[in-house]
């Protein structure tokens, strides 16, 4: 696989990171159905799945899975899955729970612990593609979902198990295993303009949600929000059922849930992400046999403008994603 290598003009975390949101790049000419899964309490959440050209019934189903704030219009999702199709793979964009083209089929909020919204997902793969392999990518937030689940999948603790999941493969691309130190790292001052920025994402949503969602209405709207944490406190654990921050950060932390990981699985974190600590990485403990750490220098936080063998530029966490998914197994 080839290697991170940063950008020479762009060998800093922070710089990376802020070029992801300026510098959405080129977009491919997707076709995609859409198509919602129901979930167990009776809302929905939507898949976008790649069309077009043919792709073998058996093929390997990716599923890609965003991050805060985002859905699956996601300029990187949107490449990487475009690629992917054209090497013969079902590829599923999920919109999480109330994101996207899901807004109105869910009044709950997407948060870091809803793994059973993604088992769900993967047992309907398994049910229209049973001879597939299922691979998952999770990307920032969702790497936090996608890790908790495999823990739980291989645990018994959801009602789809290891065995009819069969996943063949995870990738988890900068996820926030724990929840509580990725908060207090937002809550510090030099990580303010990230805060800023993803508040003001949320809080347009929550307009949006105001409009249609009485348990929105209910919520109050100030003082203002200036943090992530305050943003959880005020919407995220009391809309999801959680008592607090507290217990929604302790609950859905995806660091509790990797010593029982089972399923062949890499955490990709880059030491200069501003966003994801690096602390949290290092106390991580898991089983070698099926968990391994890729670390790389320069990223930043979903950032990974680099340069290929021959110097020319590109987005080389989409490259990455888009070659170990495209292996055969």
């Amino acid at each position: 696989m080839l290697p991170y290598r940063a950008h020479p003009l762009l060998r800093n975390g922070h710089l990376q990171t802020l070029l992801v949101a300026m510098v959405g790049g080129q977009l491919p000419a997707n076709q995609t159905l859409e198509f919602p899964i129901p979930l167990d309490d009776g809302e929905q959440l939507m898949i976008h799945q790649e069309a077009g050209a043919m792709v073998a019934s058996d093929a390997p189903v990716v599923i890609l899975i965003h991050g805060l704030g985002g859905d699956h219009s996601a300029p990187y999702l949107q490449r990487i899955a475009y690629q992917l199709h054209r090497r013969n793979r079902h590829v599923w964009r999920i919109d999480l729970r109330g994101s996207g083209k899901g807004f109105e089929l869910a009044w709950k909020p997407a948060h870091a612990g809803r793994s059973n919204d993604l088992a769900e997902v993967v047992r309907q793969a398994r049910v229209r593609y049973p001879a597939s392999p299922i691979r998952l990518v999770g990307f920032s937030l969702s790497g936090n979902i996608l890790l908790k689940m495999l823990g739980e999948l291989a645990s018994g603790e959801l009602s789809l198990s290891a065995e009819e999941a069969n996943i063949q493969e995870a990738i988890a691309i900068a996820p926030p295993l724990d929840l509580q130190a990725c908060s207090d790292n937002m809550d510090r001052l030099s990580r303010r303009i990230y805060a800023s920025y993803y508040v003001k994402v949320l809080e347009k949503q929550v307009e949006l949600k105001r409009a249609l969602w009485p348990q929105w209405q209910e919520r109050p709207t100030q003082p203002r929000i200036k943090t992530i944490r305050q943003f959880d406190e005020r919407y995220t654990a009391p809309l999801a059922g959680f008592k607090d921050t507290a217990h929604y950060y302790g609950q859905s932390s995806s660091i509790h849930w990797l010593p029982q990981i089972t399923t062949p699985t890499e955490i990709v974190l880059d030491k200069d992400d501003p966003i994801v600590t690096w602390q949290s990485h290092l106390d991580a403990q898991f089983d070698p046999r099926w968990v391994r750490l890729t670390h790389t220098r320069y990223g930043g936080h979903m950032g990974y403008f680099g340069v290929d063998d021959q110097n020319r530029m590109i987005r080389w966490m989409e490259h990455y994603v888009v070659q170990r998914m495209s292996e055969v197994c």
